[in-house]
C-alpha cells in the first residue's frame, strides 16, 4: 500500500430480511466504496493514497511554530488549491491529506491517527458533507470497515471481521438519539448472507419493556408486625442498599488535545464509530 511520508521532508427476522435485500442492492445516493466489486464478492481492500504533490514549485508552505518545518502545505493548480497537507499537532509528521473539488469544497480526506505513516481512514464527501468512511482498524494495512452517513449521523456499517476481503457483518444504527445503539447481523456460515440466529441488538433493553424488579436477597419481605417491620435494614444485612463509594481513580483523566492547528487547517476526525460487534478485531484507533 502507499504510505504517508512519516515526516515532511526528513425485530430480528425483519431486520435480517432488510439486510439480505441491502446486500444485493442499495438505493442510497451514498457512493459505494471504490473497492467494492459486489457485496457478496471479494473486495479490493487496499488503502490507496491519492497523489498530492507537496513538493511542487507552486506549493505554499506555512511554518506555524517557527521550527523551519512546514506545518501546512497548500498545493495549487491553475491558481486554486487542489489539496492540502497538514501536521495538526506540530510534531513533524503528516496527519492528514485533504482534497478539494473545483469549487474549493472538501471532497476527500486521508487521516493517519496513530502517526505510523499509513492512512487509517479515507473519508469521502459530497458537497462538503461526509457520506462514507473507509477504515483500517486492525493493523493489517487493509480496509475492513465501511461506514455510511446520512447528514451528520452514522446510519449503516459493513465490516470484514476476519480479514478475508468479504463483508460478514452488517450494522444498522437504529436510534438517532444514541449513537451506540445498533442492530448487528453476521454471516457465520460464509454464504454471503446475514444469518437469522446471529442478530444482536446492542440496545435491546432500552427498546423493550422494563425488567421486573428482582426480589430482595434472602427471600420475601418480613410480614406486617413481624420482627424488624418498619425498621430500616442494618448495614450489611440482606436487602440493605450498599453505601455508594467513589471508585478508586474515578476521575477520568482527559487526554491532552494536540496543539490547535492554525486558522485554515481543517479539523481532523479523532474518533471511530461507536461500538464493536462481539468477536470483532480490536479497534486500531481508540474511539
Amino acid at each position: 500500500m502507499t504510505r504517508f511520508p512519516l515526516t515532511w521532508r526528513s425485530s430480528r427476522c425483519s431486520f435480517v430480511a432488510l439486510i439480505t435485500i441491502s446486500v444485493t442492492s442499495c438505493a442510497s445516493s451514498t457512493p459505494e466504496p471504490s473497492s467494492a466489486k459486489g457485496s457478496t464478492s471479494e473486495r479490493d481492500t487496499a488503502v490507496v493514497h491519492e497523489p498530492c504533490d507537496k513538493d511542487s514549485a507552486s506549493a505554499e508552505k506555512v511554518d506555524v511554530n517557527g521550527d523551519r518545518i512546514p506545518d501546512i502545505i497548500h498545493v495549487k493548480q491553475d491558481g486554486r488549491e487542489v489539496c492540502r497537507v497538514v501536521d495538526l499537532n506540530l510534531d513533524g509528521a503528516i496527519d492528514a491529506f485533504i482534497y478539494y473539488d473545483a469549487k474549493g469544497v472538501e471532497r476527500r480526506r486521508e487521516s493517519d491517527f496513530d502517526r505510523d505513516g499509513r492512512a487509517d481512514e479515507i473519508a469521502h464527501y459530497e458537497r462538503g458533507v461526509v457520506v462514507l468512511k473507509e477504515r483500517e482498524t486492525n493493523f493489517d494495512d487493509k480496509l475492513d470497515t465501511w461506514d455510511y452517513y446520512e447528514g451528520p449521523r452514522l446510519v449503516r456499517r459493513e465490516r470484514d471481521s476476519d480479514g478475508d476481503g468479504i463483508v460478514d457483518q452488517w450494522w444498522q444504527f437504529n436510534n438517532p438519539n444514541d449513537a451506540k445503539c445498533a442492530v448487528v447481523a453476521s454471516d457465520q456460515n460464509a454464504d454471503g448472507k446475514a444469518d437469522p440466529g446471529s442478530v444482536v441488538d446492542l440496545c435491546a433493553e432500552s427498546y423493550g419493556a422494563p425488567k421486573a424488579p428482582l426480589p430482595p436477597p434472602g427471600g420475601a419481605a418480613p410480614t406486617e408486625g413481624g420482627a424488624g417491620a418498619g425498621q430500616p435494614a442494618a448495614a450489611g444485612a440482606p436487602g440493605a442498599a450498599p453505601t455508594a463509594a467513589p471508585a478508586a481513580g474515578a476521575a477520568a483523566s482527559a487526554t491532552a488535545a494536540p496543539t490547535a492547528a492554525p486558522a485554515g487547517a481543517a479539523a481532523s476526525a479523532t474518533a471511530a464509530p461507536a461500538g464493536s460487534a462481539p468477536g470483532q478485531p480490536a479497534a486500531k484507533k481508540g474511539p
